[in-house]
C-alpha cells in the first residue's frame, strides 16, 4: 500500500481529489468490487489471486488460485462473496476468501451479482439463461432473458434486479425472474450503475455518453462527455456519478451531470466504484493497481 498524491492528480479541472491509498496486485486486474456498508474491497487478478482490502488499504485476506477468477461479487456487508472460475464454475466464499462451495454452470457466465447481505447470488449466462442460488447452494430460480445479461444488480431497498445486455435491451426483474418492465436500447452498453433505491439508473453508452433513466426505465436524458463513456458508478441515492472514458478521462459529476472535477489517468481504467455517500471513489486500473480517491 502507498499513500500520497501522484502527479496525475495534480492537474485537471475542478477541485482535484487527493489519493488516500494505492494497492498493486501481483498481475493485471481481473475484477474489483466494493462492499458499500463496510468499505471493504474485493480484488482479483489475472494470475488467479484474490485480495480482500479494508477501507484503509490494508490486506485482510489473500487467496491464490489456479483459476481465472472473474467476474466477482461482494456483499455490501462484506460477509460473503461469489466468483466465476474459468468462465463456467460458480463459487461461493466467506470473508476469509475460503471457498465454501462450487457449482458447474451449463454455459459461460457473463454477469454476476450478490444481494446486500450475502444471501443469494445471480449468474447470467451467455445463452440467455439466468440462475439464482442461495448461500446453501440451492437453485431457487431459473429464467430466460431476451439477450444475455452482461450487467446485473440486485436492488437494496426492493426485491428486484436491474439488468442490461451489452446491446439493445435492459430490464427490471422480480426475484422470481418475472420481468417488471423491459426497454429496448439503440446503443451499446459498456457499464451499468443503479442507485440503491433503484430510482435512478445510468448506462455508459460509449459515444452516446451517460444515459440516465428513472426506476421505471423511462429516459431522463443524458450526460455528454468529452470522450467515449465506458464506465459509470453511482452513490446510494442520486447524489453523484463517477464516470470514465476510453481516453482515460476520470471525472466526478453531480446529480445533474455538472462536472465537479476531471483528471487524465495514467493507465486504462477498468473499474469504478463510488462510495454510498460519494465521499470517496475506488478506481481500478487494468495494470492491477487500485487507488482510493477522497472526494469530499
Amino acid at each position: 500500500m502507498t499513500a500520497g498524491t501522484p502527479n496525475w492528480l495534480q492537474s485537471g479541472q475542478g477541485s482535484l481529489p487527493p489519493q488516500a491509498w494505492s494497492f498493486a496486485a501481483d498481475a493485471r486486474l481481473a475484477d474489483v468490487r466494493l462492499a458499500r456498508e463496510t468499505g471493504d474491497v474485493l480484488l482479483s487478478d489475472e494470475s488467479g489471486g484474490m485480495y480482500l482490502i479494508d477501507r484503509r488499504g490494508r490486506v485482510q485476506a489473500l487467496t491464490r488460485t489456479s483459476h481465472d477468477v472473474r467476474p466477482v461479487a461482494l456483499a455490501d456487508d462484506g460477509s460473503a462473496g461469489a466468483a466465476v472460475l474459468d468462465g463456467t464454475t460458480l463459487a461461493w466464499f466467506d470473508r476469509q476468501l475460503q471457498f465454501r462451495w462450487t457449482r458447474p454452470l451449463p454455459d459461460e457466465a457473463v454477469g454476476l451479482a450478490i444481494t446486500s447481505h450475502g444471501t443469494h447470488v445471480l449468474a447470467s449466462l451467455a445463452n440467455g439463461r439466468n440462475v439464482i442460488y442461495d448461500a446453501d447452494k440451492r437453485l431457487l430460480v431459473e429464467f430466460e432473458s431476451l439477450r444475455p445479461l452482461r450487467f446485473v444488480q440486485f436492488l437494496t431497498c426492493e426485491p428486484a434486479i436491474i439488468a442490461a445486455a451489452d446491446y439493445g435491451f435492459f430490464a427490471r426483474y422480480s426475484l422470481d425472474g418475472d420481468p417488471e418492465w423491459t426497454e429496448r436500447l439503440w446503443s451499446t452498453v459498456a457499464d451499468l450503475a443503479v442507485t440503491g433505491d433503484g430510482n435512478a439508473i445510468a448506462l455508459a453508452g460509449l459515444a452516446h455518453g451517460i444515459q440516465i433513466y428513472d426506476g421505471e426505465g423511462s429516459s431522463k436524458g443524458s450526460f455528454v462527455l468529452d470522450g467515449t463513456a465506458h464506465l459509470v458508478s453511482s452513490t446510494f441515492v442520486k447524489k453523484r456519478w463517477a464516470a470514465a472514458t476510453l481516453e482515460k478521462q476520470l471525472m466526478l459529476l453531480d446529480s445533474d451531470g455538472d462536472l465537479r472535477w476531471m483528471v487524465t489517468a495514467p493507465d486504462d481504467i477498468a473499474r469504478l466504484q463510488l462510495s454510498p455517500l460519494g465521499d470517496w471513489l475506488l478506481v481500478g486500473f487494468a495494470t492491477g493497481r487500485v487507488v482510493r480517491l477522497d472526494c469530499a
